[in-house]
């Protein structure tokens, strides 16, 4: 073989194994958001729908992000960055469900919705009764260390009533 044409077979070869291993990658992590919090203990009809859409919301931008990287036509760089956002925005609904239940759990809320805006953590309560400034603060403590200070932390209390 000439040796002019040994450096552009090895890019070549170098470049379709790449792919491969990123097509692999994303394959091997298409596994849809799921949200083990819409059980039975929802009483808000509101929040599970609420839940529904987001989880929807999510795995469609993660569809788009894998397709994208599908395609072939992006480069290492921009694949590496799709899949980034696919962790993180998996990362971010797990968060979300987690946080859920840690507020239901430790402060006996009868249902909770949280969902992650751009750069607000809005947390929705179902209770009965009138939020304090501890609740307040021990909600926002938990949302803070759930996810990080750069979230603003929005939250509101619905009734079972409403």
């Amino acid at each position: 073989m000439k040796k002019k044409l040994r450096l552009p077979i090895l890019l070549l070869a170098v470049v379709v194994m790449m792919s491969i291993f990123y097509i692999h990658e994303a394959n091997k992590t298409t596994d849809p958001v799921g949200s083990p919090s819409l059980d039975t203990s929802t009483t808000k009809p509101e929040f599970a729908e609420a839940r529904m859409k987001s989880i929807e919301d999510v795995n469609a931008l993660i569809e788009e992000a894998e397709a994208k990287i599908a395609s072939g036509t992006l480069t290492v760089a921009q694949v590496e960055e799709e899949n980034a956002k696919i962790v993180s925005l998996r990362q971010n609904k797990m968060n979300e469900i987690a946080l859920e239940e840690m507020i239901m759990e430790s402060l006996n809320f009868e249902d909770v919705l949280v969902l992650l805006n751009d750069d607000t953590v809005v947390i929705d309560v179902c209770t009965e009764t009138e939020l304090t400034k501890a609740t307040f603060i021990s909600v926002t403590r938990l949302a803070k260390e759930k996810f990080n200070d750069n979230y603003t932390v929005k939250l509101s209390a619905t009734s079972n009533s409403d």
